[in-house]
């Protein structure tokens, strides 16, 4: 089979089988892949306009309030979010209603950045596709990790400003490459099913994922946790960050949001247990972050409030 490169002119066509081949190995569809989004042909999914401008505003000391107001009146979506956002127990709602000065200001300028690009990803970004109830389970686990990532730091002494954006995107090479393959005409199934698909993505959606978020210019930390957050040791030492991410991980798989479900996805997911850290890795996290047995209980009592919290929000 050729490299979609070499195939077509024009956009870069997303196949990983002619219709006449015989089924391909995992070996051989790993190749395709890669050659595919290796191509230069091949263009990362975009953050909208608005997530792009307020990340560049929330970066700078000086931004005001009104100017945050300003830039998300532009897009009534992202301001419904961030308004229906800041009305639940997830930011400690005292009130049903607020405007939205007012929701910036109980989010605080750094989650309102987060709030923004969890709202782009779910609602804009990756689209339902052909792989859509794949792209949902990605969509759900990414969401939750990324909330009890931020849990994690509030019990622990290491400065992680930008956890619960690891947590949101440390499966984005996921993510983009379910929305890339299933990009087929409405009424027609992808050439594969997605359960024949997780040994190639499981292998190569770190590196996919760290090209995406260099895409999007986000911090160059953020990129590096995602290409790396299946090794807590980066560069040859323990990374507190990518620590983090993966005891968030598995605290999310004790709350059936693991990427694979507990039961019932077998047409999903097949035998494929992909994305799980081992057991040695995460006592490796909870060492590394230097939690005690007293602080674990805490951070999961805070974990069942969260994802209570998150589930009402919808």
């Amino acid at each position: 089979m050729s490299p979609p490169s070499e195939r077509h002119e024009g956009p870069v066509t997303f196949e990983v089988e002619d219709d006449d081949d015989p089924p391909i190995a995992d070996a051989e569809l790993f190749l395709a892949l890669q050659r595919t989004f290796e191509s230069s042909q091949y263009r990362p999914p975009v953050l909208p306009a608005i997530a792009t401008e307020l990340m560049a505003l929330s970066s700078k000391p000086d931004v005001e309030i009104d100017q945050l107001v300003k830039l998300l009146e532009k897009d009534v979506p992202l301001a419904g979010r961030v308004l229906k956002l800041s009305r639940s127990p997830l930011y400690g709602a005292l009130s049903p209603h607020c405007t939205l000065r007012q929701a910036i200001v109980r989010i605080g300028i750094a989650e309102l950045r987060d709030v923004v690009i969890e709202a782009a990803m779910n609602f804009r970004v990756f689209k339902a596709t052909g792989y859509a109830q794949a792209v949902d389970r990605v969509r759900h686990h990414s969401t939750v990790t990324a909330y009890l990532a931020r849990v994690i730091t509030r019990f622990s002494s290491f400065e992680a400003e930008y956890a619960f954006l690891c947590g949101l995107l440390h499966d984005v090479g996921v993510w983009a490459a379910l929305v890339a393959l299933g990009d087929v005409p409405k009424g027609q199934q992808p050439l594969r099913p997605v359960v024949e698909l997780w040994p190639a993505l499981h292998s190569l959606h770190e590196k996919l994922g760290a090209r995406v978020v260099a895409g999007w210019k986000l911090p160059e930390g953020v990129s590096l946790v995602v290409e790396h957050h299946h090794a807590i040791t980066i560069g040859g030492r323990p990374h507190p960050l990518a620590a983090i991410i993966c005891l968030a991980e598995h605290l999310a798989g004790e709350f059936d949001a693991a990427l694979v479900p507990r039961a019932g996805a077998q047409a999903l997911f097949g035998d494929h247990r992909v994305d799980q850290s081992s057991e040695h890795q995460v006592q490796l996290a909870i060492a590394t972050l230097g939690l005690d047995d007293r602080t674990l209980k805490l951070i999961r009592k805070s974990a069942t409030e969260t994802v209570a919290a998150l589930a009402s929000a919808g």
